[in-house]
């Protein structure tokens, strides 16, 4: 939980800890992910307190060293962080913004992506409620857990692309075109190994897209898994995403949709 604060007249972010927790639900959708090969999805252990505390320091650390915009470390608690503000919410500025707006805040975020995993970066849950921007730079929160501990860097960063896809493919709905477009620009020089693993992964998902029909998060599920297997035919990576309600909630709702 992050809550503002005011530190000498600038707003910064109080971040505690609670416990850890989950065991059931990360358990089943790492099964789901080892049993349909989706390494990309599987879920890294979701630690609590002073441990999840730790994580974050750590990666924003190593974030900064690879210059990605992350925030500032201002104080330490017992199971709480105090970090710099780094601009608003990217969902927030996509939601206001129209079409123009938002295609440019898209090619803003796909660069710092593309660019920080050039330096050997990866997030975890690049999604635009943990994406930031300040009119100018686009920044990254939340890094309480570490992929690396459940994949390898091609995996963790193929997927970066597939949560930031899901998250803004329901901005495209009408225009997933466009978006595959932006996206084929910023992946030109992204990995073989990334590219490849997301194609597998995505080509896997196939059957299952095709069945998401229902509500808007589904909707955006199943397109980002049909046009990301179509981009990385020609090498290039789109987007993704599995169990939609994991992801927004915490929840394992859409499990049923595989049984």
């Amino acid at each position: 939980m992050a809550e503002p604060i005011v530190i000498d007249g600038r707003r910064a972010w109080l971040k505690q800890y609670g416990q850890g927790g989950r065991a059931l639900a990360l358990g089943t959708l790492s099964f789901v992910a080892r049993l349909f090969h989706l390494e990309a999805l599987r879920p890294p252990p979701h630690r609590g307190g002073v441990a999840a505390r730790d994580i974050e320091a750590r990666r924003i650390a190593e974030l900064q060293a690879q210059a990605v915009n992350v925030p500032q470390v201002l104080g330490t608690g017992r199971a709480a962080l105090v970090l710099s503000d780094n601009g608003r919410s990217l969902a927030s500025c996509l939601r206001e913004a129209d079409e123009a707006g938002r295609d440019e805040l898209v090619r803003h975020a796909l660069d710092a992506i593309a660019r920080s995993h050039a330096q050997g970066a990866y997030f975890g849950q690049p999604l635009p409620r943990n994406m930031t921007f300040d009119g100018q730079r686009i920044g990254f929160i939340d890094f309480e857990e570490d992929p690396l501990e459940v994949m390898d860097l091609a995996q963790a960063q193929a997927r970066d692309w597939l949560m930031f896809g899901y998250g803004v493919a329901k901005y495209y709905e009408n225009r997933l075109p466009v978006l595959q477009q932006m996206l084929a620009d910023a992946m030109c020089d992204e990995g073989a190994p990334v590219v490849e693993h997301a194609h597998a992964v995505t080509g896997r998902l196939q059957p299952m897209a095709r069945v998401l029909r229902l509500g808007r998060s589904a909707r955006a599920l199943a397109h980002s898994i049909l046009v990301i297997h179509a981009a990385t035919t020609l090498s290039v990576l789109v987007i993704t995403l599995v169990c939609v309600d994991w992801f927004s909630d915490g929840q394992l709702d859409m499990l049923g949709l595989l049984s």
